[in-house]
């Protein structure tokens, strides 16, 4: 499981670095829907690591209310993101 929780990290970490480093070495920036999506798609792949880590935590019997706390600060952030972003 910690593999797989460096993983869900360095890959939500990655998500955000890798088209922030084409448009700053390009100038030719992304469309938004895109920029949107992998914005989104970084937030649900880092709650995925913290919840692997509340769940190793839980098993053994550590403290995991930072990580809680954690999720609910990205969840409140990914959902007022998307509001922002919602168009009618």
């Amino acid at each position: 499981m910690g593999k797989l929780k460096f993983s869900f990290y360095l890959s939500s970490v990655l998500l955000i670095v890798i088209p922030i480093s084409i448009v700053l070495m390009t100038d030719v920036p992304f469309h938004s829907s895109f920029s949107h999506i992998v914005i989104g798609i970084a937030f649900i792949i880092f709650t995925l690591g913290k919840s692997i880590t509340i769940f190793e935590k839980r098993k053994e019997a550590k403290s995991f209310a930072k990580d809680v706390g954690a999720i609910i600060g990205l969840s409140i952030g990914f959902i007022a993101f998307l509001l922002s972003n919602l168009t009618i």
